[in-house]
């Protein structure tokens, strides 16, 4: 009888004790390890203990805290502290804490390698970074095991700086936008070799995801279409990725960023390639889930209801603008791009006064006084309200990404859940070509 029986021990879980401060009380952080996400919301001191399986192997990890991203160096089985001081400064203590320290050194993230420069400038200044990351490792007294890991992450280190010349090149110089030349192009081409054994760096993966998504958009930029992007991508990884476990990852990159950026409309040519080259069972779930939940928002379906606090404690509801379009705004005040629209979408309010037309801005602040304070300042007068953790509209409309643009119709069913932006051309055309072929009265805006 006792020969039948399974014995089994429960299993062992590690702590990483993570301190943010009373800022940041009640937050959600999450830390991604080894392809996996554990989450835990800090208490009133900002504070908490994230659990992870000893079983686990060293490794890399990210931390996603509020309104900050740190690497580290996770050891299972081992007792680790992280600490957000003031600014961008982290303090680390337990196990690995000097690979930690060199992980968040300003040498190895500085993000500058000289993005201002001529694109032959920069490649020039670039060649020899490797090296240099190199030789800083090499100078440093750290375990020679990681060591040895260490060198194969530079690599792909360096090469994402590389990936990232573009959209630098055009912030520095403030350029709308920055297509570099053949010679930039014909590097990248160059350094995407695949490599099975690094798959494991969250660097590697982001470099083909990136990388190809680059070439798409140089090849694909005439037509401004993200479908056709998107059909360029897969295309790409169809012909040229030979690694069933990376070609599974990029296509459902692709595929699930084609989602959250343009919605799920027009998708479904490209399921049956998803399901081929996918073979992670969560994975594919996940996928699905993500697309089902987008179909809700496709153009004519009832747009979700919402009924949210404005600045002066009235609650206003999705059903009060029954009768008008409702272009919405959603954006936070720490979101530059968004604070950049503000005055923008002022003015398309101002324009189409008096017209059936509501501009509704919806902040997803968690600091209400934050968002008072940026109100206030501003002194934008649009129709001001702000989505708490309580209320369910981030998740009804999918907002992952900000700044985002609604337009729902006159009988709240759906436009564009992916609509253009204020100071896009494009959105005041659509909006006045509405406007010629729906209407012929007019409706005052509801306050």
């Amino acid at each position: 009888m006792l020969s039948c029986c399974l014995c089994w021990e429960a299993q062992a879980f590690s702590q990483v004790k993570v301190r943010f401060g009373e800022t940041f009380k009640q937050e959600e952080i999450q830390i991604e390890f080894q392809e996996q996400v554990y989450k835990v919301k800090l208490d009133e001191l900002g504070a908490g203990m994230i659990n992870v399986p000893d079983s686990l192997s060293p490794g890399y990890a990210v931390l996603y805290g509020p309104r900050s991203i740190f690497s580290f160096y996770l050891e299972p089985g081992k007792q680790q502290e992280i600490t957000k001081l003031s600014g961008s400064k982290i303090e680390f203590a337990g196990a690995a804490k000097a690979i930690n320290i060199y992980l968040n050194s300003l040498f190895l993230n500085d993000r500058n390698p000289g993005y201002e420069k001529s694109e032959e400038e920069f490649l020039e200044a670039w060649e020899p970074l490797l090296g240099r990351l190199l030789s800083n490792l090499d100078s440093l007294p750290l375990p020679v095991d990681f060591k040895k890991l260490e060198r194969r992450r530079l690599h792909y280190v360096a090469c994402n700086l590389l990936l990232d010349y573009p959209f630098w090149h055009a912030r520095l110089l403030r350029l709308q936008m920055y297509i570099p030349g053949e010679k930039y192009y014909q590097k990248l081409l160059e350094l995407l070799q695949e490599a099975p054994s690094a798959y494991e760096f969250v660097e590697y993966r982001r470099f083909f995801r990136d990388g190809i998504q680059s070439l798409a958009g140089k090849e694909k930029s005439a037509t401004g279409k993200p479908l056709d992007k998107l059909k360029y991508e897969l295309d790409y990884i169809c012909r040229n990725i030979q690694d069933e476990e990376l070609a599974g990852y990029l296509v459902d990159a692709s595929m699930s960023g084609y989602i959250m950026y343009s919605g799920a409309e027009e998708m479904g040519e490209f399921l049956s390639l998803y399901r081929e080259k996918v073979k992670d069972e969560k994975q594919k779930a996940a996928f699905f889930r993500l697309y089902e939940q987008y179909t809700r928002l496709e153009k004519g379906r009832k747009a979700p209801h919402f009924s949210l606090l404005d600045k002066d404690g009235n609650r206003k509801n999705l059903s009060d603008w029954l009768g008008n379009y409702v272009y919405i705004d959603v954006w936070a005040t720490w979101c530059g791009p968004c604070c950049r629209e503000l005055l923008a979408f002022h003015k398309l309010k101002e324009e189409f006064k008096d017209r059936p037309i509501c501009f509704v801005s919806i902040s997803i602040d968690a600091d209400e006084a934050a968002w008072r304070a940026e109100i206030e300042k501003d002194g934008l007068d649009v129709i001001q309200l702000r989505a708490n953790r309580e209320d369910t509209f981030v998740n009804d409309y999918k907002i992952s990404l900000i700044p985002r643009f609604l337009l729902i119709d006159r009988e709240g069913k759906m436009l564009d859940a992916h609509m253009t932006r204020p100071s896009d051309l494009k959105t005041r055309e659509r909006l006045i070509t509405l406007l010629l072929d729906g209407d012929s009265g007019h409706v005052r805006q509801v306050d």
